[in-house]
């Protein structure tokens, strides 16, 4: 009997002990998942704002440069005409761009503000083009009967731009997800610009529990303390892989943030903050920073000429001669299209010969095309340093914009603004 007796308190006190520790695993599993649900939400948020700032940025980048055309040749137009001319330009690049975790892009325009019965228009949509020019209704319900145009209208409306969550059937799948979506208002033209993804695209990746492993985990309350010994191993091993994994995942993101895909120039996000560091470094410590505006003379003639391929050689080959050319601690920044802002350290006295250089180096290139011709292409540069009376990285920016502006009427020459 008491051989039984302790029997039976020892598989109770090893049942205890499975259990507690399984508990304990899935827990601390839970609370992992948890942590890396909530960090992959923000760096998506953020990841999300940044598109659709840079979108804005292209389209009033883009707005800016039809008019300045047609100014410049002297062709009659409207702003609707702008309009519809920015607007072909971004769908374009709407429908041809692609982002992690299943994001797209679309664009509605407000033509009520106090919404109801037609009170937009879908303009753009990188998923869903053929809805483009479909209008839209604030009485429109989602998969769970929340009102998501409505919700959007209101936060606009209210803040200029807004991030909220609804229910939609997944791309090309009848299976209803939640989504999130940031969107903002440009204003010109009344256009919301919107970007979002399914929370699921972004939580499957980060190794979460499935409910077979949870079924596996329950079953484990019952074995012996073996497997609570194995399972103990395994909750270090499966941590320290959820680590690993984490690490790889971030740094991954940071790479696709902070890099152009094409070029592998800088990406505008990440060329945007290296300005104001570098401005901020020009304020507080003095330290002299060139920067240059830099755009392919006549690109357009060579996607329209030899199609988008030889296109996309052009800025690959221009942005690797221009790495050549730099020094450790210099950027080439691709700002938009065929435009790139390069970022030189202490060279004030020697911005003459290094952009002298640069127009001949490129000048040398050629490339070959799919039909063995021989091309070749030039640049235009702005150049102009900080003063003292840069507050913002934008009085910089219009100021080499206005250089560049002066250089691209000789073409394969630059302007600096001293």
């Amino acid at each position: 009997m008491k051989t039984r007796s302790t029997l039976k308190k020892s598989t109770i006190l090893i049942f205890f002990l499975v259990l507690i520790i399984s508990s304990i695993f899935l827990l601390m599993h839970g609370f992992n998942e948890y942590k890396l649900r909530k960090n992959l939400t923000v760096f998506q948020e953020r990841e999300m704002k940044s598109t659709v700032n840079n979108y804005i940025l292209l389209i009033d980048s883009v707005r800016r440069s039809i008019t300045e055309n047609y100014k410049k040749e002297h062709v009659e137009y409207s702003e609707e005409k702008v309009k519809e001319a920015t607007l072909t330009f971004i769908r374009t690049i709407v429908h041809e761009s692609t982002y992690a975790n299943g994001a797209y892009v679309w664009i509605n325009e407000v033509t009520d503000y106090n919404g109801g019965q037609d009170y937009g228009i879908r303009q753009v949509h990188g998923n869903f083009p053929d809805t483009e020019g479909m209008l839209l209704s604030t009485s429109t319900q989602d998969a769970k009967g929340n009102y998501p145009y409505l919700t959007e209208l209101n936060g606009i409306k209210e803040y200029g731009d807004i991030t909220y969550k609804y229910f939609f059937e997944e791309y090309k799948s009848n299976v209803v997800s939640e989504k999130i979506t940031y969107a903002k208002l440009y204003e010109p033209y009344n256009w919301i610009v919107c970007t979002g993804t399914y929370l699921n695209s972004m939580y499957d990746p980060a190794g979460g529990l499935s409910a077979r492993n949870k079924y596996q985990f329950y079953i484990l309350w019952t074995v012996l303390i073996l497997l609570a010994i194995i399972l103990f191993t395994y909750i270090i091993l499966q941590n320290i892989a959820n680590s690993r994994k984490l690490l790889r995942e971030t740094e991954s993101l940071k790479i696709e943030i902070e890099r152009d895909s094409l070029t592998g120039a800088a990406s505008r996000s990440f060329g945007s903050n290296l300005l104001k560091e570098c401005l901020n470094n020009f304020q507080t410590k003095g330290k002299n920073y060139t920067i240059a505006i830099l755009d392919i003379d006549n690109f357009k003639s060579f996607n329209d000429s030899y199609g988008h391929n030889i296109g996309d050689n052009v800025l690959k080959n221009l942005v690797g001669v221009v790495k050549t050319k730099q020094s450790d601690g210099e950027y080439i920044i691709r700002w938009g299209g065929d435009e790139f802002i390069l970022i030189y350290n202490e060279i004030k006295d020697d911005a003459d010969l290094i952009m002298e250089n640069l127009i001949k180096s490129v000048s040398n290139e050629s490339i070959i095309t799919d039909n063995g011709e021989e091309i070749h292409y030039s640049i235009s540069l702005g150049v102009s340093n900080f003063n003292s009376n840069d507050k913002t990285i934008a009085d910089t920016i219009k100021r080499i914009d206005d250089a560049l502006y002066l250089s691209k009427r000789k073409k394969n020459a630059f302007y600096i603004i001293r």
